[in-house]
């Protein structure tokens, strides 16, 4: 049976010799191969990450006139609450049954890149601590978190292709991660055809960091066959976005996933961190990516740029 991956970080962050060396040459033939994999041994503590399923549960709980003080159109920089049927992350099916939250990094009206105008930079939307106590506190450390395996998971990566492990800090002076708390309701109606729990898609960005609970629904596609991604206890599903395949020129894979419809009576809940590149960093190939024979296969182009033309390409 197809699976995927665990890939166990502890040696590493126990500095074992050439444990990082090892681990390295894992993940360049895992993301050649599908892009997908579990990481264990990370050492984000589990109460972090309890708090944090606690608190998506409490604000998804609340009745959805309350919730949409938070929505996500009021924003104007794609924060907030989006409800059932906001997005179609497979274009052109059905409205994905999920509702979720987004939040971004918190930048004031004094914060350069707000005051340049870039786009989908500026203030989250909080919901109000009588209502969800400790939610700002916990998304924030949460995010910091995930912020630091995403940099240890590139660091690796970078040292596959036998690049420096700081090669990708430069393109993370001022990074754009988005944190996105979701919920996948129990689906008490008929389904449209084609219609899921989250459409099958591929990641935008660079990284995503994925906490499950324990329900499961999540598929990956390897080869043509769908196959499931149970929850690991106390691991993180981690998956390229297309970012990555470009930066890469196709060495490796930002894979096809999907989430199931949840059956009647049935909650599923994740958090899924989106640690993306400075929005004017140029994606371009990457050294030993690329050579006489096999020259770039994609233009040039900046991170934040492609992540704003999807956002607009997946809204309904």
């Amino acid at each position: 049976m197809l699976s995927l991956p665990v890939i166990d970080l502890a040696p590493v962050r126990r500095g074992e010799p050439g444990a990082r060396k090892n681990v390295a040459q894992l993940l360049d033939q895992t993301c050649r191969a599908n892009g997908f994999f579990y990481v264990t041994g990370h050492g984000v503590q589990p109460d972090l990450r309890q708090k944090v399923f606690g608190q998506s549960k409490a604000f998804f709980d609340l009745p959805l006139d309350v919730k949409s003080r938070w929505h996500i159109d009021k924003s104007g920089i794609s924060r907030g609450y989006d409800p059932v049927g906001w997005q179609s992350l497979e274009v052109g099916k059905p409205a994905d049954l999920k509702e979720s939250f987004y939040l971004g990094v918190d930048r004031g009206p004094d914060d350069a890149l707000v005051m340049a105008g870039v786009p989908n930079q500026g203030p989250n939307q909080w919901p109000d601590e009588a209502l969800v106590p400790g939610f700002r506190a916990s998304t924030n450390a949460y995010a910091q978190a995930m912020a630091s395996l995403g940099r240890q998971i590139l660091s690796l990566l970078a040292e596959s292709l036998n690049l420096p492990a700081s090669y990708f800090d430069a393109f993370l002076t001022n990074p754009m991660p988005v944190l996105r708390l979701l919920h996948y309701p129990p689906n008490d109606q008929p389904l449209q055809q084609g219609q899921v729990g989250s459409g099958a898609h591929t990641d935008w960005g660079s990284v995503t960091l994925l906490a499950q609970d324990d329900v499961g629904g999540l598929q990956v596609k390897l080869g043509d066959v769908w196959v499931d991604a149970p929850p690991v206890p106390g691991s993180f599903v981690v998956n390229l976005g297309d970012m990555m395949q470009r930066w890469s020129n196709d060495r490796w894979r930002s894979n096809l996933h999907r989430v199931l419809p949840q059956p009647p009576g049935q909650n599923r809940y994740s958090v899924a961190y989106f640690y993306d590149m400075d929005y004017h960093a140029v994606v371009s190939a990457l050294p030993g990516c690329f050579d006489a024979s096999n020259p770039p296969k994609y233009p040039p182009v900046t991170a934040g740029q492609h992540i704003v033309e999807m956002y607009e390409k997946t809204s309904l």
